[in-house]
């Protein structure tokens, strides 16, 4: 069973574990992993244990009209940079108004 596509009620479209879209596409799992990552359609919990399922209608569009680029992560010190800039800013005008 595992790899073969079977048709689950949703929607009416095909939801396909992430071993059966891996065999889909001929990819490994880590690829399907790394792909919803950069933002690749995905159905949210479908099953008891937490699993997600793909629609592959949805995934076949996402990687046909060319995925978008993931934007650049900041890294963690730039973002921490900038909230104490933003506070520092605020803390300011209160001792202006103040």
């Amino acid at each position: 069973m595992a790899g073969q596509l079977v048709r689950l009620p949703s929607r009416g479209h095909l939801l396909v574990t992430k071993k059966q879209l891996a065999a889909h596409l001929g990819r490994s799992e880590r690829w399907v992993e790394l792909r919803v990552r950069d933002g690749m359609p995905v159905e949210q919990a479908t099953d008891r244990y937490g699993r997600r399922r793909y629609d592959l209608r949805l995934v076949e569009e996402w990687l046909r009209d060319g995925r978008p680029t993931r934007p650049k992560r900041e890294d963690r010190i730039s973002v921490l940079e900038r909230s104490v800039a933003e506070l520092a800013a605020q803390v300011a005008e209160l001792r202006k108004a103040g």
